[in-house]
């Protein structure tokens, strides 16, 4: 058996801390010897930090699932460290993408009318596909979450988003589909769109792919005043301390490529292209020089991975990026990797 061939025998032991001190050192060590090591040894973590939901719901055993796989790929050919981590991940994140969804409705949220809620999350780097109680398919992108009633009650069917979510809503004229985005509801009857609100880009963002929807605000009564209406192609945006209205024709394709697994730049700036690709492949990507960031780029991934994303930038950017050293927390866990973007 080869040394690092031993090393992911190891591995499932030291996420379980079940290793001995003598292991631990082992593991340690082959860490520590050099960066690839500790990214490999990284992107281990991450699977096995994924599959503690599924582990959770006593249907799927990470360890023996690890050491399957580990096994199978062993018996079939000589492969590389990095190459079996690809083929495990690939076996385990598909299921976990609906897993997940399972693990997150066990814990209901009580409104106060005693109106039973759940709250439907992704974390950074996933995505996932669920049907609501009324035949609603919503598709949440990374970092969202959904929260919405085990039963649609009253005059209108009200979920609430944090997040990015694209919306392909049952018809029904008689209740209308409220997505409260904490600045304005956006209401339809049944139509397509998508919708976003991310904290940290402190905007709201609607784009209508099929039908038509009006956005509104809430008065302290409950009462919704319509304040803007769309129809197919429009993009709506909330931005700015003013929360100023904007409202344009686009093309919807590169708004919704993501729920496809697709990731498209359509003359975004740098700045967008490294906003999207932290939360598409959940790590920090930092730009140098102010003078990179309004760099306009268009291209299309899919599967690619993020080296080989920023690669491809790099044919038709002036950039180039380091990798920073990822450091150990306390809880022998590492950081989220870290790449600057710089000037060639």
């Amino acid at each position: 058996m080869s040394k690092e061939q031993y090393i992911e025998e190891l591995l499932p032991g030291w996420f379980e801390d079940s290793l001995s001190r003598e292991e631990k050192q082992k593991v340690s060590e082959w860490i520590d010897a050099s960066d690839e090591n500790a990214r490999s040894f990284n992107e281990f973590e991450k699977v096995w930090q994924q599959t503690e939901r599924l582990r959770s719901m006593q249907k799927y055993d990470a360890v023996q699932a690890l050491q399957k796989v580990h096994k199978r790929i062993h018996n079939t050919t000589k492969t590389s460290f990095v190459e079996i981590f690809k083929r495990i991940a690939a076996v385990l994140i598909l299921p976990l993408l609906f897993a997940s969804i399972y693990f997150y409705l066990q814990e209901p949220d009580i409104a106060p009318e005693a109106q039973q809620w759940y709250t439907l999350k992704t974390e950074t780097g996933m995505r996932s596909q669920f049907e609501l109680p009324d035949g609603t398919y919503v598709f949440l992108n990374s970092n969202t979450s959904l929260r919405y009633p085990l039963a649609f009650s009253g005059n209108t069917r009200e979920v609430e988003l944090q997040g990015e979510a694209y919306f392909d809503v049952a018809k029904n004229d008689e209740k209308p589909f409220l997505v409260n985005t904490g600045k304005i509801v956006v209401e339809v009857t049944g139509t397509e769109f998508k919708a976003s609100n991310y904290t940290d880009e402190q905007l709201v963002e609607v784009v209508l792919v099929e039908g038509s929807v009006n956005l509104c605000q809430c008065a302290a009564s409950g009462q919704r005043s319509v304040i803007q209406a769309l129809k197919p192609g429009d993009k709506a945006t909330l931005a700015g301390s003013d929360n100023k209205l904007f409202v344009e024709q686009v093309d919807v394709a590169k708004y919704i490529a993501w729920k496809n697994g697709v990731l498209m730049f359509r003359d975004d700036s740098m700045e967008d292209v490294v906003r999207r690709l932290n939360r598409w492949y959940n790590v920090d990507i930092d730009i140098s020089s102010v003078y990179l960031e309004d760099y306009v780029y268009t291209a299309t991934f899919e599967d690619e991975t993020l080296i080989q994303v920023l690669d491809l930038l790099k044919l038709s950017a002036p950039i180039d990026y380091r990798i920073k050293n990822r450091k150990r927390k306390a809880d022998n866990t590492f950081s989220k990797m870290e790449i600057e973007i710089i000037e060639k």
